[in-house]
């Protein structure tokens, strides 16, 4: 991802936080449905047809006026603080009635439901992770959209096999430990096909390995086992 404006401002880092948002699945706050925010229309396709945006109709009703359906969003209530919520003058919002004659202007950085948002699709590595070990089977119950963690401590300096079994729309990645920081090494996505996601690589005798399985299907659990030899 590349930023064309200055990072060093608490506007310029706020936008990279946002977009690094949508990379990661986020949608814009105030399109929430639950945000309860009426516009004034005519105001609002006016101010952004203007100056700096020069956004065509279409865009401004995708990007502000449109509101997510329910089924498209598993999110909390309105964060009007949320790093997905953007900026508006006072005029475009005719509700709440608060905004009407002041802006909307949410809180530099990430809210703490952003936070809790983000943990909650993406959390943070469990220290006491089960070894995954060759030529031992793991049973593997996964839930929509939820993912498990293993370590692979290599006893042999040699090329390795990492594979799920079963029915799983699975990704995993394979992340090698370095000064501390998990970096990745290899990944493998079953593309929702009945094959299942497979990996090969040399792991190295002394180094520690991470490995993510997710099951990307967010409609379905899964079951399955995850070996390796």
């Amino acid at each position: 991802m590349n930023f064309g404006w200055d990072l060093t401002t608490d506007y310029g880092y706020d936008t990279a936080l946002h977009e690094i948002g949508h990379a990661i699945g986020f949608s814009h706050e105030h399109q929430n449905p639950n945000s309860g925010i009426q516009w004034d229309e005519p105001a609002v396709i006016g101010y952004f047809s203007g100056h700096p945006n020069y956004w065509p109709e279409e865009q401004i009703r995708y990007n502000i006026l449109r509101k997510l359906n329910a089924n498209e969003t598993d999110g909390s209530g309105w964060d009007k603080n949320s790093i997905m919520h953007y900026q508006f003058p006072k005029g475009l919002i005719v509700k709440p009635e608060e905004y009407r004659d002041s802006p909307l202007i949410p809180e530099s950085g990430l809210s703490p439901e952003d936070i809790v948002e983000a943990l909650h699709f993406y959390p943070g590595l469990d220290k006491n992770l089960p070894e995954l070990r060759p030529w031992e089977s793991h049973r593997i119950r996964i839930g929509a959209g939820e993912q498990i963690d293993f370590e692979i401590k290599p006893k042999y300096s040699r090329e390795y096999t990492i594979e799920t079994f079963g029915e799983m729309d699975t990704v995993m990645v394979l992340f090698e430990e370095i000064n501390g920081e998990n970096v990745y090494y290899d990944g493998d996505d079953d593309s929702g096909t009945s094959l299942n996601a497979k990996i090969t690589a040399r792991l190295m005798r002394g180094r520690g390995y991470i490995l993510r399985i997710r099951l990307y299907y967010s409609k379905q659990k899964g079951q399955g086992a995850l070996m390796m030899w």
